[in-house]
């Protein structure tokens, strides 16, 4: 009998990547036998150094062994990417009502684009809740 593994996706700006993020990203890779990192240029955010943002997620990352940050993808649709390369799951979060919806639209969009894609929305650890990216950025004045 031959075990089939499950992978998955798990997109986002990542900018910067933080522990939310990282809390996420764990319980995704207890669920799956590998999940892939696709460090993605939000078109809602600020445009960034996305070869930057790229090593940075590889630094934070480099410990958990069954999780890979994608390179050269960055431009295409994330449900694309998965479609290429065979991969069902998609990992999203949400820390609130307002994610939630987002997350609800673009897991329909998703769906259109690639219909064998499911979205897994993980919720991250309390401590981590209010953690924004964009908060973090706000901190550090930039």
């Amino acid at each position: 009998m031959q075990i089939k593994k499950k992978n998955a996706l798990y997109a986002g700006s990542f900018n910067p990547m933080h522990e939310g993020h990282l809390s996420v990203l764990k319980k995704a890779c207890k669920l799956f036998d590998k999940v892939y990192v696709l460090v993605a240029q939000n078109p809602e955010k600020e445009k960034n150094d996305i070869i930057k943002n790229i090593n940075d997620v590889k630094s934070k990352i480099k410990d958990i062994t069954n999780a890979e940050v994608l390179e050269g993808c960055q431009e295409m649709l994330t449900a694309n990417v998965a479609k290429e390369l065979n991969i069902k799951f998609l990992i999203r979060s949400a820390r609130n009502n307002l994610d939630y919806k987002y997350e609800l639209d673009l897991a329909s969009g998703n769906k259109i684009i690639n219909n064998d894609l499911e979205t897994i929305l993980l919720i991250p650890d309390d401590q981590y809740l209010n953690h924004s990216s964009s908060l973090i950025k706000a901190m550090k004045g930039k």
